[in-house]
């Protein structure tokens, strides 16, 4: 075990204790409502709070056990955000959250600092267990808690007490191991993606698939998908097939795609229907991979066209479907945009 103690870098930033030249930039950016809108703290944030949660760390060099700990984000010698962690007396499970001045959002800084302490915490610590809580609405924080590795655990209702009202509360989390192995994780592309058919000999790990919480508003889960595989509600009076095909890279089941199928002349193109990457292969290619081999397969089988659709929010699949080739119809199944691809 390292016996490494504050300050932390990483290629951009530096994670250290609060001093002194911190507190006026501290107080803006907690006043700020783009800042605080979520945020634990009450309003107005005053200077003279600031002064004390500087003077509270003015002898610390570390994160310390039983005690919570505000850790300064800096860019370039300035103050850009903080980072609050919770470290329990055992020294074994941690709670950690994360505040970044408007101007310096969108850019990956705070999860380039959360990671280098989170990891810390594990490996020069032994910390075990890390969790994260926050408003539902807070998805900025919820995707950033995902891309440190941490899933979400559980939802409790009117549960936290903020700024004079019972508010919900979401809980994320992720054990040590969890998190090695997340940040071990194959980043590449894959040499090989195939479809499988699904069968009662391998359904076991496709049905584990899973993308991150905040991704479940845009795809449902693998149990949702099975069900609405098994009782399909007819598309326009016609009945409806779905044909499901397990996603494999190199091997290991990665994702999912599933397709309301066109059982005769005068009905509906191919409708993609449902198509997920499992949260530890996103961003390795396998996806446009994927979809590539499947309209190529209907190709061939003499399809001409197929059509997909999907809610247009920020986060959402727009950008990856318009960039295969889907064009918008400017048609909307419920809340989603029809698109179609011509074959």
């Amino acid at each position: 075990m390292s016996t490494t103690t504050y300050p932390l870098h990483t290629d951009r930033l530096t994670v250290r204790m609060l001093r002194e030249d911190d507190i006026d930039v501290l107080t803006a950016y907690r006043n700020d409502p783009q800042v605080s809108a979520l945020q634990d703290w009450d309003l107005p944030y005053p200077r003279e709070r600031a002064e004390r949660l500087v003077a509270a760390h003015a002898d610390r060099d570390d994160v310390e056990p039983g005690k919570g700990t505000q850790l300064a984000i800096d860019l370039d010698g300035q103050l850009i955000g903080d980072l609050f962690v919770g470290l329990d007396e055992h020294c074994g499970v941690a709670e950690i959250g994360f505040s970044l001045a408007a101007d310096h959002h969108g850019k990956g800084y705070a999860v380039e600092a959360a990671s280098v302490a989170v990891d810390d915490l594990i490996d020069r610590l032994g910390v075990h267990r890390l969790v994260g809580e926050l408003s539902p609405d807070n998805l900025a924080s919820a995707r950033l808690l995902e891309r440190l590795g941490m899933t979400f655990e559980y939802f409790a209702e009117k549960s936290f007490w903020w700024r004079g009202a019972w508010d919900d509360n979401l809980f994320y989390s992720m054990t040590a191991d969890q998190r090695r192995a997340w940040r071990d994780r194959l980043l590449t592309p894959p040499e090989q993606v195939r479809l499988v058919e699904l069968t009662h000999e391998n359904i076991g790990p496709y049905r584990r698939l899973r993308t991150h919480r905040t991704q479940e508003r845009f795809v449902a889960t693998m149990d949702q998908s099975f069900a609405d595989a098994l009782f399909p509600e007819p598309e326009n009076g016609h009945p409806v097939v779905a044909v499901l095909r397990g996603i494999e890279a190199d091997g290991e089941p990665a994702g999912f795609l599933m397709w309301a199928d066109a059982i005769n002349e005068g009905t509906p193109d191919p409708y993609l229907w449902r198509f997920l990457i499992d949260r530890r292969h996103q961003g390795r290619g396998i996806g446009r991979q994927a979809l590539d081999l499947w309209t190529a397969d209907l190709r061939a089988a003499g399809q001409t066209a197929v059509e997909a659709s999907w809610v247009q929010a920020p986060g959402g699949p727009e950008a990856f479907y318009l960039k295969a080739g889907f064009a918008l119809t400017g048609e909307m199944d419920d809340d989603e945009a029809v698109a179609r691809l011509e074959l």
